[in-house]
């Protein structure tokens, strides 16, 4: 469910929301404060529906001139480790030991470069075949998002080095306002953005958190006036702006308004270049640009989470079961299959259901992973791609009693990685109640590919990165959280799990306070090595500091 993205007030004086966990709904009642609102962001177009000329022309990454900013960052507040009393770093320097890189196929739209999609790829494997920093000194450049809150949930690299950020932010009652924001991934300073509409105040990711970044860098994505929407990025004399491509209405979907109207949860191209999308209510479709029609389905059961996408269709997780759904031969969405999953008795995490999207894998490219729901302790699923009942491999993960997980799986080959959320309390609990855990589980084969089983590969039952991505070019995980063994107050650290012995190579302070909750959100990294997260109240880079 990587992001969970909340309105976020706590704590500013008379701004107040009413919670209960997954599945309530926020209360406004109270909210004035002004906000200064400002992303990092950046993109590479030409006029016309994209391309990769770079947004910042010869004035990229490196070159002499850079885009001129609308926004100049300005520092989160901040204690430092020194003030703290505390270590800055603990631990050693990556000595990189990489993997061989990820090997999916290419996706025929999208971008391949590792930027498509909020898991990074069409197959959400949540692995980059990039490197990251080295430590033990970061440099840590921060951008405050909003006196109030500001999450910027995804972010796509571009070829000039800029980044593109989907972004939910708030001033007042009206609900969250969702942009995208371009920034400049050096010093943060925001060179374009674009409100797209109001949303809720609603517990979910919906409406605009999640986007797809195509092969041209076009943007698409479904904001809460539940539209079909493709913004690409003009630049003319160093100024960039984000310009509409297209607008389609999707039949029989009003814009959001209220707190419980469906919602656009997630959009996606599959390999004919269809636009699929999917509300919050279970109806799952899709929009030919082409043709300039769209056909629908209607799964009469609730969801969230992020789609997936191959040559044989597009994959999601309901609040019951997983599906594949694709075109049939006379255009109708259809469905091929249904795979029921154990949603426990109630809410073990935020919403209903599985924490995760469903992630693509497997050295033969036939696999599929989630999570279930099971009271008590959650069951980790392998199913096979065509048929997924019943799972391949269902393997109960961390301890009884602390169980959970809000992010999708890390997939590498025939290798996963799942994170332990259990003791998420949403965005106004302390992010230190989260319980640590990290494991790797393998999938066996025979000598004819076939799947024979699963296996623990190793299990850190201490690690709070409460996120991961894997980084093939030095294997390392990289994840953030906060320490649970101190008492009072969340700091937050950027962790580094070794992925081949699921060892600690460090944990470096970042910030303290709620300002830095990512609210189980995911790092993400830039090919020059930078980390990015986004926060509930800005954005944080993190690269290794010039000697």
């Amino acid at each position: 469910m990587l992001p969970l993205i909340y309105p976020v007030f706590k704590g500013i004086a008379m701004n107040c929301f009413s919670f209960s966990a997954r599945g309530a709904h926020f209360l406004p009642f109270l909210v004035s404060a002004l906000m200064a609102l400002f992303v990092v962001g950046c993109g590479s177009s030409n006029s016309g529906t994209g391309g990769s000329a770079g947004a910042g022309g010869s004035g990229g990454t490196g070159g002499a001139e850079r885009l001129e900013p609308i926004r100049a960052a300005i520092p989160m507040p901040r204690q430092t480790a020194e003030e703290l009393g505390i270590e800055p770093f603990v631990g050693t320097a990556v000595v990189s030991n990489p993997t061989n890189p990820k090997d999916i196929p290419p996706h025929p739209f999208l971008n391949n470069g590792g930027d498509s999609r909020i898991h990074n790829d069409h197959y959400n494997s949540a692995t980059y075949n990039r490197e990251g920093p080295a430590g033990p000194s970061l440099e840590i450049v921060t951008a405050q998002s909003g006196i109030i809150a500001g999450v910027c949930p995804m972010m796509a690299i571009l070829e000039s080095g800029y980044v593109i950020a989907s972004c939910l932010v708030a001033s007042d009652t009206t609900g969250l306002q969702i942009t995208l924001t371009m920034f400049d991934n050096e010093n943060l300073d925001v060179v374009a953005e674009r409100e797209l509409g109001l949303k809720p105040f609603v517990t979910n990711a919906a409406g605009g958190a999640y986007f797809s970044m195509d092969k041209d860098e076009n943007i698409i994505i479904g904001p809460p006036t539940n539209r079909l929407e493709q913004y690409h990025v003009e630049v003319v004399d160093r100024v960039a702006q984000f310009v509409q491509d297209y607008s389609k209405e999707i039949p029989g979907l009003p814009p959001a308004v209220e707190v419980d109207d469906p919602m656009l949860q997630d959009t996606v191209v599959d390999y004919e270049g269809r636009i699929w999308f999917m509300v919050t209510d279970g109806r799952v479709g899709y929009y030919d640009v082409e043709s300039d029609t769209t056909e629908m389905t209607d799964l009469e059961q609730e969801l969230q989470n992020s789609m997936v996408v191959d040559d044989r269709g597009v994959y999601l997780v309901t609040y019951e079961s997983t599906f594949r759904l694709s075109v049939a031969e006379n255009g109708p969405v259809q469905v091929d299959w249904e795979a029921p999953y154990d949603p426990g008795s109630g809410i073990s995490g935020v919403l209903p259901g599985s924490g995760t999207s469903p992630t693509l894998l497997g050295t033969r490219d036939d696999l599929i992973s989630i999570a279930d729901n099971a009271d008590g302790q959650i069951n980790l699923l392998v199913m096979d791609r065509d048929q997924p009942n019943p799972p391949l491999c269902k393997l109960p993960v961390f301890r009884e009693g602390e169980s959970a997980t809000e992010n999708t799986v890390v997939a590498y080959d025939d290798d996963i990685v799942i994170v332990n959320n259990s003791g998420f309390g949403g965005p106004f609990a302390p992010a230190r109640t989260m319980n640590p855990g990290i494991e790797r589980y393998r999938v066996l084969r025979d000598n004819d590919g076939n799947v024979t089983g699963c296996e623990n590969v190793w299990k850190n039952t201490t690690s709070f990165g409460n996120s991961a991505q894997l980084t093939t070019g030095s294997g390392v995980i990289w994840g953030w959280g906060a320490d649970p063994d101190v008492t009072g107050m969340d700091l937050f650290y950027l962790t580094a799990t070794s992925w081949e012995s699921g060892e600690e190579i460090f944990r470096t302070y970042i910030g303290d306070g709620r300002p830095f909750d990512p609210i189980t959100g995911q790092v993400h990294l830039h090919p020059d090595g930078t980390l990015y997260m986004g926060a509930v109240q800005g954005v944080i880079a993190m690269r290794d500091a010039a000697e």
